[in-house]
């Protein structure tokens, strides 16, 4: 994708309405790239969009698989991939979690930047245990996700705060977005998103049983004005398979 085509504010809209991909790697996406020195299994970057982490994850010299649910998304990727990388990346076109299949303890590490927000709690249960499955001992995942504190979802907070309040088990599950929420950005979206909080994340790896390294609400860098709440719209994630 050529840089023209990014907003000014450093992002462009995916072209399945799954939101917008960044130009730049955020802070927990850099630690997977940092993170694949030495390591020899095939890693797994799950919504891959554009490439904006599988391509410098190539650049590392790891075989990286990059699964993305759009066609035109890997057409792009293929073609931004540098000749001398391209026989290390295996695009996959496939729905996660139900149509990804890996053998047992056969990926290195796995990245899925804003991609847990499209999985609703059942989705997300299979989702862990899937990776936990694949993963080799040691593997890790890293994953930013969107919280309730965004700008573009102001409307949702006080819904989550009180789903929070009342025990719900899965507190961030936003329906009728476009209904509920003004902002424009909106419309570059589903209608539903699974809005994440550490709580949520860590429960649920540690329920397969993953060691929670990090997870914590934080404001990422570069994050685009629309975006901007109070410092916790984002929640970045490592889980480690024992």
């Amino acid at each position: 994708m050529a840089v023209d085509e990014f907003h000014e504010d450093g992002v462009v809209p995916t072209l399945n309405q799954r939101g917008h991909t960044s130009a730049r790697l955020n802070e927990y996406s850099q630690r997977f790239v940092e993170s694949l020195d030495g390591v020899t299994a095939p890693v797994l970057d799950i919504g891959a969009a554009f490439g904006v982490c599988t391509l410098p994850a190539l650049a590392t010299g790891a075989t990286v698989i990059a699964c993305d649910l759009e066609p035109r998304h890997m057409k792009r990727l293929m073609a931004a991939s540098p000749d001398q990388d391209r026989h290390r990346l295996v695009p996959i076109i496939a729905e996660f979690p139900t149509g990804l299949r890996f053998a047992d303890h056969s990926l290195g590490a796995v990245h899925a930047a804003n991609l847990l927000n499209y999985l609703a709690g059942p989705e997300l249960v299979a989702a862990t245990e899937a990776l936990f499955s694949w993963l080799r001992p040691g593997g890790r995942v890293f994953t930013v996700s969107g919280t309730p504190y965004a700008r573009n979802v102001q409307e949702f907070i006080p819904v989550y705060e009180e789903n929070v309040r009342r025990g719900a088990a899965w507190p961030g599950e936003a329906r009728g977005l476009r209904t509920m929420c003004a902002h424009p950005s909106i419309q570059d979206l589903p209608d539903f998103l699974h809005l994440l909080d550490p709580n949520v994340l860590t429960r649920e790896f540690e329920r397969v049983g993953f060691v929670v390294e990090e997870a914590r609400m934080y404001e990422r860098a570069g994050l685009p004005d629309y975006l901007r709440w109070d410092g916790r719209e984002n929640v970045g994630f490592i889980a480690r398979k024992p």
